[in-house]
């Protein structure tokens, strides 16, 4: 997956999902990720929708936030943005946050766990740049063997990819 082609602004965080509504109550344009729980498969009352461009996007956001599903008030508006003023001021040594984790792990093309978001969430981004460089150096029989005893590690590589590029800083 390309890095320099996230659709942030495209993309929104719908919360507060009713855990029995259906997929296609919310209406999605181009994608949608309805966050489950890896081990009991039960939607955990979150989303992330892809829109076809930015202005679709925040038009869902004023349309859809606060909107009456199924008993619930949906909580909508776009991914990653909440932090942005804090994102801004966030020191290198800072954790990059939950909300940037999550949504990271909504451009994952695999199916991140749960507790790697929580880890990597805690992480600051030259944690999270040294770990992907020292993944990323190990030599094939070093990086075979880990993959081997570690089947997710693709997947946490990626996701602390995507949210070293969320926070806009470098990396190899």
């Amino acid at each position: 997956m390309e890095l320099s082609h996230c659709r942030c602004s495209r993309v929104v965080y719908v919360g507060n999902i009713p855990f029995h509504a259906a997929e296609s109550e919310l209406r999605p344009i181009l994608s949608l990720r309805v966050a489950t729980d890896p081990a009991t498969g039960k939607r955990k009352g979150y989303a992330f929708v892809e829109y076809a461009d930015d202005e679709t996007a925040r038009s869902a956001c004023r349309n859809l936030d606060g909107h009456f599903l199924r008993g619930r008030n949906l909580r909508v508006g776009l991914a990653g943005r909440q932090g942005q003023g804090r994102r801004g001021n966030r020191g290198d040594d800072d954790p990059v946050g939950i909300e940037d984790a999550v949504h990271a792990a909504s451009l994952v093309a695999g199916r991140p766990v749960d507790s790697v978001t929580r880890y990597l969430a805690a992480r600051s981004p030259w944690e999270l740049r040294q770990m992907v460089a020292t993944l990323e150096g190990l030599d094939p029989d070093s990086a075979s063997l880990l993959k081997e005893h570690l089947p997710g590690l693709d997947t946490l590589v990626e996701q602390a990819k995507h949210l070293l590029h969320m926070d806009g800083n470098k990396h190899s």
